[in-house]
């Protein structure tokens, strides 16, 4: 490919004669002209042009009488194809591989015609007095329609012009000059052609460092948009092949779980609910799925991500800055973890110990993302917090446990082998929970040093 330096681009008017480009003296000695067939270009998006925006061109191209499907996703490789061509089949529908790449990017929405590009190429050999090529021009028009009617109509031309001396190079560029061209670095891309709403925002932002003075809805936007990102490179890396292991996904979808619930203090009620709900039931409904097989909810879930990321649902909290936000939660969920924690007792209820598992867990998924913003302290919280956590989950009634079965059709052996059963696994809990009550008070100081400390 020639480099950038040794390319010239040129806007022209629509329709005007080619420049004069042959000048014997200056070397120029012929310029061939070669028409190439016209194309027809069907782009297809949906309604909002969602792949466009997201930097993914999907169409149908027809050059003379030979059909394809094409596929260009620069900003998304190795995951997505560059300029990937497939020829049309027998019943002209979209090859199910790529209409599996896109879906991601469309999810719900319907894929239909978004506009039609008729594209006239011209391309143009210029040479010396052996016959040797010196430059190589392409002209390309393109008229564009939407709904039937013509929307824009652009003419861009590309030189390269890798053997061309100075003198030459001057001479072309006036040439195209004197006809009315325009010399630019890059020519627009295609969604400045097709225009809104393709020129809207993408759903996918790009990665952005926090400041330092982050407001609470620009933290939440920051999580919310790079474990968009993670999760649609995750997609993407099993829809083309390049991963295979379904775990990967399922982590991205639980530790999407955990950032929700860890800023469920100011996310607005209903709509983190209804995202927990949704998160639930995927990760209750994904085994033995392939990414192929997850259907409506999955594709509910990236919307509400997609939503989040964009503008997060918070509160009156929103402006407030999110290190003070974060730490006066942290502070909160603490409090109530102590004073559960310090009223345990060997032979409390179930629920008391349930209780505190609960808020333990509140508190782990709040220091884990709040290493974003207090770095080293909050992972030493999650450590911690790791330990309390273990022991609370051992010291958790099994189902089963505190009511125990009976069924009247037991023989004698069988009773007592669960009876055997029922109280040694109520014996293991029970010990569990002594440790607990006896490990509690150091683990709590070591807690109440990370939490107070600057």
């Amino acid at each position: 490919m020639a480099s950038k330096q040794n390319t010239l681009r040129f806007e022209m008017p629509f329709g005007v004669a080619d420049p004069v480009l042959v000048k014997p003296e200056l070397g120029l000695a012929r310029a061939v002209r070669r028409q190439a067939p016209t194309r027809a270009v069907t782009l297809l998006d949906t309604h909002d042009h969602r792949l466009l925006r997201s930097g993914v061109v999907l169409a149908h191209r027809v050059s003379g009488e030979l059909g394809e499907w094409y596929l260009d996703a620069p900003d998304w490789q190795p995951w997505l194809p560059s300029k990937r061509r497939e020829p049309l089949g027998a019943s002209g529908d979209l090859p199910d591989e790529l209409a599996g790449l896109v879906r991601p990017f469309r999810r719900r929405a319907p894929l239909g015609p978004a506009a039609a590009l008729n594209q006239q190429r011209i391309r143009w050999s210029l040479l010396d007095a052996d016959g040797n090529e010196l430059a190589r021009l392409r002209d390309q028009q393109t008229t564009v329609r939407r709904a039937g009617t013509a929307t824009a109509r652009y003419r861009q031309v590309t030189v390269r012009c890798d053997a061309l001396d100075a003198d030459q190079r001057t001479f072309v560029a006036d040439a195209f000059a004197a006809s009315g061209g325009t010399r630019v670095e890059e020519f627009p891309g295609l969604r400045e052609r097709i225009g809104a709403p393709a020129t809207g925002l993408t759903d996918f932002r790009a990665p952005r460092e926090l400041g330092a003075k982050e407001s609470l809805e620009g933290f939440a936007g920051w999580i919310f948009a790079n474990r968009l990102n993670s999760l649609m490179r995750t997609d993407l890396g099993l829809r083309s092949g390049l991963d295979d292991d379904m775990d990967l996904l399922r982590e991205q979808l639980a530790e999407l779980l955990d950032e929700v619930r860890s800023l469920a203090f100011a996310l607005e009620p209903e709509w983190r609910e209804q995202l927990e709900q949704e998160l639930q039931t995927l990760l209750a409904q994904m085994a033995n799925h392939t990414i192929h097989q997850l259907g409506d909810e999955y594709f509910d879930v990236i919307d509400s991500l997609v939503l989040a990321a964009r503008a997060p649902k918070l509160g009156n909290q929103s402006n407030e800055r999110a290190r003070r936000a974060v730490r006066d939660q942290v502070i909160k969920l603490a409090r109530i973890m102590f004073d559960r924690a310090q009223a345990l007792t060997p032979d409390c209820p179930d629920a008391r110990w349930e209780a505190t598992l609960t808020a333990a867990r509140q508190l782990s998924v709040l220091a884990h993302t709040g290493q974003l913003l207090f770095a080293k302290r909050a992972r030493k919280m999650e450590r911690a917090l790791a330990r309390v956590v273990e022991m609370l989950q051992a010291s958790q009634m099994p189902p089963g446990v505190a009511q125990p079965r009976l069924d009247m059709n037991w023989d004698v052996a069988t009773a007592f082998q669960e009876g055997r059963r029922y109280e040694r696994r109520r014996a293991q809990c029970l010990a569990a929970r002594q440790v607990f009550v006896e490990a509690w008070p150091d683990s709590e100081r070591r807690l109440r040093q990370l939490k107070e400390a600057p």
